[in-house]
């Protein structure tokens, strides 16, 4: 079956990059100096969640395409999602999971600070054991970290910081328009993703299940005794960045079947961090309602 080029129409691209800026303009309005404060206090924890980030989830990734035998666009999207740390919705999705909301602002700009040095370092390991000619350059990465993410979170913390009240007002009705675009996005990604889905088939959704949940136990096991952080810890580990993963794609020139692969991958992970929320919430309601 022929190839499908150029799966991603280009008012595609506009409408994702104005659903992530909506996305993390309203978690800014969130941001303060007790956010901050919180990390610091948890120096060990952050470096440990950190690590369980960076190395075991694409190990485990790594070993499932090894051991599976994929090969081709399914491999490479499931390890390009695997090497690509802070989802822009990791951060909502961790603050609805509960436990210290105020640490996992911190985490989340951590993970994406670091991901401009350890996303390339990855790109070159994964040069050497799939013998393949990728490369990516932190400049590319600072580049798609700072407008998707830095820069509408630097806005939203901004103006929290001159107009605390209206911030207030303003958060929750753009965090509800946020939601709306990103259903509305997941809705058209999937309508042209579609006849790439069919033909490269459903490993990389399975994988992104199968890795998510894996990642979940991996971030949770890193917060250690802090149990308080573990739900935002279980989120930042599982929840991979289908923007950095495409990135990568687009600069390597690969085959239009690995953004299929990405989104694949990206569809198992959000249900399985969904579901995991959804848990937590039940879980933390039934402990705080009486006797």
């Amino acid at each position: 079956m022929p190839a499908v080029s150029s799966p991603l129409p280009p008012w595609f691209t506009l409408a994702a990059a104005a659903s992530i800026f909506s996305v993390m303009l309203s978690l800014g309005l969130l941001l303060g100096r007790e956010q901050f404060a919180a990390a610091l206090q948890r120096r060990m924890v952050l470096g440990a969640i950190l690590f369980a980030v960076v190395v075991p989830v694409p190990v485990l990734a790594v070993l499932f395409v090894k051991l599976l035998g994929l090969k081709g666009p399914v491999a490479a999207g499931i390890v390009l999602m695997s090497i690509s740390p802070g989802a822009p919705v990791a951060l909502r999705r961790a603050i609805d999971a509960g436990g210290r909301a105020q640490f996992a602002p911190a985490l989340h700009l951590a993970i994406v600070l670091f991901a401009v040095v350890t996303v390339p370092l990855s790109v070159a390991l994964l040069d050497v054991i799939f013998d393949k000619d990728f490369t990516v350059s932190p400049l590319h990465i600072a580049r798609q970290v700072f407008f998707a993410q830095l820069l509408p979170l630097g806005l939203g913390a901004g103006f929290r910081a001159l107009f605390p009240g209206a911030a207030a007002w303003l958060e929750p009705r753009l965090a509800r328009l946020a939601n709306f675009l990103l259903i509305a996005l997941l809705c058209a990604c999937i309508y042209v993703l579609w006849p790439l889905l069919v033909e490269i088939g459903w490993t990389p959704t399975v994988a992104g299940v199968v890795l998510s949940a894996g990642a979940l136990a991996v971030g949770a096991a890193f917060a250690g005794r802090d149990s308080a952080a573990r739900p935002a810890a279980a989120v930042a580990a599982a929840m991979r960045n289908p923007g950095l993963a495409l990135l990568i794609a687009t600069v390597n020139h690969v085959p239009s079947s690995v953004t299929a692969a990405v989104f694949g991958y990206a569809l198992g992970a959000a249900a399985v961090v969904t579901a995991y929320v959804t848990w937590q919430v039940r879980r933390q309601g039934a402990d705080q309602s009486p006797g």
